[in-house]
């Protein structure tokens, strides 16, 4: 992942301004790129296969762009009441933050699943270690970039 990517999707993720979107649009674009190309020099899938492997990928990158979105607006909801976090609040951030996750989590057994029964169970697992891989690597930008609940 190239760090200016990361950078600008902190940035962000503490912006609430109607720009912000945009840059969140372009951002989330320039992560699936990056992402796709990993994916695709990492994976041995046969020539016959690639078009169903790249529909399949390309379901489960809406749905994890629909989470990345509720992430965002989630950040931003921290970001907003950062000086005034009432208990409800904190709560609130925790469970949405659990939910997508779990979420997330049912994304990778769908796909992983779907992946197996195109190519094998060793591909298919794979693919799911790349995309944790990369998930962990934004998780970690980000968290490095915004602050504990005081």
């Amino acid at each position: 992942m190239k760090k200016r990517f990361l950078g600008l999707l902190v940035l962000i993720l503490v912006s609430a301004s109607i720009q912000a979107q945009d840059l969140v649009d372009m951002v989330k674009r320039d992560i699936n790129a990056e992402r796709r190309t990993i994916v695709a020099e990492a994976m041995e899938i046969p020539a016959d296969k690639e078009a169903d492997f790249w529909a399949i990928y390309n379901e489960m990158e809406q749905q994890l762009g629909v989470l990345m979105d509720q992430r965002v607006a989630n950040i931003n909801k921290f970001a907003d009441n950062y000086e005034n976090i009432t208990e409800d609040i904190a709560n609130d951030l925790a469970n949405t933050y659990f939910d997508i996750n779990t979420k997330r989590i049912k994304v990778y057994k769908t796909y992983y699943k779907k992946i197996a029964k195109l190519t094998s169970k060793k591909e298919a697992s794979r693919f799911i270690q790349l995309i944790g891989q990369i998930q962990l690597i934004i998780d970690i930008q980000v968290a490095a970039e915004l602050p504990l609940i005081e």
